[in-house]
């Protein structure tokens, strides 16, 4: 059926967008298609721990369902994140330094060309497509089936530690200091969150994860632990789905502006730049996600996604009232751009601009160049318009 969809468009020539799961749809193309996934959302653990999934299945489902085998698949955070959208993207998840990004364990894509030709993508049959798909997003066809290689995620401890607002820096800087020295099976994203609710207390929220036992987390943990603005501490045994949270519910009152990038050196001047973004009179959020582990060690060509010495993902947003005055949005930028340059290209999957200009501040100009080579051999029409649009 989607191989039809796609021949009637092009036969049409109208562009085509594609919706897996729906988290975070991209604008359906002017006078084009839209193509929804939603419908193959089929979960199925073969032997060897493999796992075929289809592209409109959510996270929350595959973790539900490989639970009872013990497995689980790196992924995203929430669990209304779609299969597609996350893993043609990159990947970041709770587990990142353990077993890398989502695209770093898959390992055959079911994959409708923009003939309507249905191909089975892998490392050996049709490499330039399998290394294309794995970060360059919905460029070069729709991918209709995932299958990932899992791994065993039993003995997970996990939970939050929170701070008051007193000291965001010193909590940042001795978040760096643990992250640094942790062993791989140690994940954790900081984030310092403003006032925005009752349930939802302002200030520094470490969200952790550890492949080991409490007394090892604690101990791992135990320089955040002695910081005298710890306010709360939960930390508990944990299967892989409690971690992926779910999504706030409707459309935020605000818009956000900001940005994100890789971190190459989570120096003391970064930090202090990270910081200094959180002075400011319109809401700031803040989030800083360790890498290096399993991460960092695929070849930074192996994939679309070519910033693997970061050491943490960044990310700030001002979250401006819907209704701001051009004024307020203007002043919503201050002390961003500081903050940016401590950063090395961004992640696609926290990049909510849509277009074709963005795409130079994702990709690397070698990646780039290589990525549109893939386009022109497979997509010579410009037949697919993704979220980040890689034209021929």
């Amino acid at each position: 059926e989607v191989a039809e969809a796609v021949r009637s468009a092009v036969a049409a020539g109208v562009p085509l967008t594609v919706r897996s799961g729906g988290h975070g749809s991209p604008p359906a193309a002017a006078g084009g298609v839209m193509i929804d996934l939603s419908a193959l959302s089929s979960i199925e653990v073969a032997g060897d721990g493999l796992v075929h999934v289809g592209a409109g299945a959510h996270w929350g489902d595959v973790a539900a369902t490989l639970a009872p085998h013990g497995l689980g698949v790196t992924s995203g955070d929430t669990r209304d994140v779609g299969v597609g959208g996350l893993t043609l993207g990159g990947g970041i998840g709770w587990l990142v330094r353990t077993h890398g990004l989502t695209i770093d364990v898959l390992r055959r894509v079911e994959f409708v060309t923009a003939a309507g030709e249905v191909l089975e993508v892998d490392a050996e049959s049709h490499p330039d497509l399998f290394w294309a798909v794995r970060g360059g997003g919905g460029n070069f066809g729709v991918a209709t089936r995932f299958t990932y290689q899992a791994a065993h995620v039993e003995g997970l401890v996990g939970g939050r530690v929170m701070f008051d607002q007193s000291d965001a820096r010193a909590v940042l800087g001795a978040w760096r200091d643990v992250m640094r020295d942790g062993p791989d099976e140690l994940n954790s994203t900081l984030m310092v969150m403003p006032p925005l609710m009752p349930e939802m207390p302002a200030g520094p929220q470490l969200v952790v994860a550890l492949q080991g036992s409490e007394e090892e987390l604690r101990h791992l943990l135990q320089p955040l632990l002695s910081l005298p603005s710890v306010t709360h501490v939960s930390l508990a045994p944990v299967g892989y789905g409690d971690l992926l949270e779910d999504a706030p519910p409707g459309e935020p009152p605000f818009e956000l502006v900001g940005g994100n990038g890789f971190v190459p050196d989570l120096s003391d001047a970064a930090l202090d730049a990270f910081a200094a973004t959180l002075d400011h009179e319109i809401h700031t959020m803040l989030l800083l996600r360790a890498l290096g582990g399993a991460f960092s060690r695929v070849p930074t060509d192996a994939t679309a996604v070519a910033q693997r010495d970061g050491q943490a993902l960044f990310a700030v947003n001002r979250l401006v009232p819907a209704d701001a005055a051009p004024e307020t949005v203007a002043a919503a930028h201050d002390g961003i751009d500081a903050a940016m340059a401590f950063t090395n290209g961004r992640y696609s999957n926290f990049t909510p601009e849509f277009g074709a200009d963005i795409v130079t501040e994702i990709f690397p100009p070698e990646t780039l160049a290589r990525l549109r080579a893939i386009k022109r051999q497979f997509d010579p029409g410009d037949v697919f318009v993704a979220s980040h649009h890689i034209t021929p």
